[in-house]
């Protein structure tokens, strides 16, 4: 396990975070779409995130029964998404500090929600691909990956 940190657009809100792997989930509900502006990207902590000390802290809704979405005040910078139902946390790889080896190391582990991903969108490689409702029967018993 590794300790990264991250920082929203501004610079005012800092976390730090534990990653188990360097998997990569791409998701493409309504939900994330809206959010990010297109394809949310993200790899899954051990834990919640840690605001850091000096940090503004995060402001967060609730954006479905199943989640809450954490930002920055400042720039409103999407931190990280929040599986309400099963305690687990999900943080955009983009905001980590994390090192060109590191990247490279970067996977894409599944895509989800893929009933609503346009047509344009098209990611390659040999990788799980999951509707909403497999993914959320699968988010019950806490497992991501077949």
């Amino acid at each position: 396990m590794q300790r990264y940190t991250g920082r929203c657009l501004c610079g005012m809100s800092h976390f730090s975070v534990n990653i188990e792997n360097l998997d990569v989930y791409a998701c493409h509900c309504t939900t994330c779409q809206k959010w990010s502006g297109g394809i949310a990207m993200y790899l899954e902590t051990a834990g919640a995130p840690a605001v850091e000390q000096g940090s503004i802290a995060p402001s967060h809704f609730s954006s479905s029964a199943r989640g809450e979405r954490w930002f920055c005040p400042g720039c409103g910078c999407p931190l990280w998404y929040e599986l309400t139902t099963t305690e687990r946390y999900f943080v955009p790889w983009t905001l980590l500090e994390l090192s060109e080896d590191e990247r490279r190391r970067l996977v894409l582990a599944a895509e989800i929600y893929t009933e609503t991903q346009p047509a344009f969108w098209r990611l390659t490689g040999q990788y799980a691909r999951f509707s909403g409702t497999e993914i959320e029967a699968m988010d019950k018993s806490c497992s991501l990956t077949a």
